[in-house]
């Protein structure tokens, strides 16, 4: 992060006051601080983060583990193993998200990633999250960002909103900092199986999701079906399976689980075809939402 750079637009979480960098600090106007830890400010805090921490499972632990162990790679490994398809633009053979987001960022100087953990779409992009993995920028609650109002070319969210308990905030929070004419890109889940990243709350429609950003101001640019309806099927299927032969023993519940993610995640190719079906969208997995502030 260039954080001389973006000093201009951030300010305190909770006064929206503008902030110095004062040596490893940045500070307001009334002498509050926020750390600057190897470069990543942290408007979080250690016990704001363990409380996000304390709602994780024993699955989500063990992502975590390897979110630390393998960094930027991490994304890679769960476009692999996770039964849902990562949507593929085969012009320029990356994933439709990252080519929609790569689109809709080009000539804008402030960009933020909400969510991020090791997912790197774009140096240019601020990376920020919750939690300090080795790819994120910033430590920050989505609730209450640390920029001025207006002050957001474009912002970013992949499989995040699920995760908020009052995602009204998070978009809320997206609606002041956003300039207007500024884009905001999500990606939510539809038919997929409970995840907890730290917790897990909430699913949407294709209209659920339109008629969510209209709410709050937002013009709906394109939306757009991905994982398909193969990939909504496997995560049920998978989770069904192991919930059967787990006898209702939790350790063998986990143990089928992991057996049926793997031999079950080459099906999820068939989106591949099945994406462009016309009633692709009844149990379609993911969705990708473009939209701008009015």
């Amino acid at each position: 992060m260039n954080l001389p750079e973006w000093l201009p637009v951030l300010t305190d979480p909770d006064t929206k006051t503008p902030l110095l960098l004062e040596g490893d600090n940045l500070t307001n106007k009334d002498g509050k601080k926020f750390p600057v830890v190897d470069g990543k400010p942290d408007f979080l805090g250690k016990i704001e983060e363990s409380k996000f921490s304390a709602q994780r499972d024993s699955l989500d632990n063990i992502k975590t583990l390897f979110k630390n162990l393998l960094g930027k790679h991490y994304t890679k490994l769960i476009y692999l193993v996770s039964p849902v398809y990562p949507t593929i633009h085969w012009k320029t053979l990356t994933t439709y998200f990252t080519y929609a987001c790569k689109r809709a960022i080009k000539n804008k100087k402030y960009v933020i990633q909400i969510g991020s953990g090791n997912a790197r779409i774009a140096d240019s992009i601020l990376n920020v999250d919750i939690f300090n993995y080795p790819e994120v920028d910033m430590v920050a609650d989505c609730t209450k960002l640390p920029f001025a109002d207006n002050s957001i070319d474009c912002v970013i969210s992949s499989a995040v909103l699920e995760h908020v308990s009052n995602p009204e905030a998070f978009i809320i929070e997206a609606n002041r900092v956003l300039k207007t004419g500024g884009t905001i890109i999500t990606g939510v889940p539809f038919i997929q199986g409970f995840h907890a990243s730290p917790n897990d709350y909430y699913r949407w429609t294709n209209k659920g999701l339109v008629s969510f950003h209209e709410k709050h101001n937002f013009i709906c640019e394109e939306i757009k079906p991905l994982g398909g309806p193969t990939s909504g099927f496997l995560w049920i299927l998978q989770e069904w399976l192991a919930i059967v032969l787990s006898f209702n023993i939790g350790l063998l519940y986990k143990f089928w689980w992991i057996v049926f993610t793997i031999v079950l995640m080459p099906l999820k190719y068939l989106d591949i075809l099945l994406l462009n079906y016309k009633e692709a969208d009844k149990i379609n997995s993911f969705y990708l939402y473009i939209g701008n502030k009015q």
